[in-house]
């Protein structure tokens, strides 16, 4: 079964999406934290914002997964990424453009706490 271009295409964005999708989300539990100590909020609000640590994990793994298998897509798949709409450099520029991104978000919660505890 052959892909045609706009469908292979749609497949490599929808997965860098999903992989920024997936950093985003496994960063919620640490954003109402962040969003008090931006806003100057005491700390008695940050009771329920544990909530969504079990979510944590799983994300960190969908979104390694995702930006692997957009590594994998890119440079490893024997079947080259169809490019009608962008072209091949274009999407490796996107990819590389999304990899500091997601690093980012994904190592925040462990690295803004260093952060702040050293630069104080």
């Amino acid at each position: 079964m052959t892909m045609s271009a706009p469908s292979s295409l749609k497949g490599g964005l929808a997965t860098l999406l999903a992989a920024l999708l997936a950093a985003g989300a496994s960063t919620l539990c640490c954003i109402g934290p962040l969003l008090y100590l931006v806003f100057g909020i005491s700390a008695a609000g940050l009771i329920g914002v544990p909530a969504f640590d079990w979510l944590q994990i799983p994300m960190i793994i969908l979104s390694v997964g995702l930006m692997a298998r957009g590594f994998w897509r890119l440079y490893l798949s024997p079947r080259p990424v169809c490019v009608s709409v962008l072209s091949r450099r274009a999407l490796v520029w996107l990819y590389w453009l999304s990899v500091p991104l997601v690093l980012a978000l994904l190592t925040y919660p462990w690295v803004l706490p260093w952060f702040l505890g050293n630069y104080e």
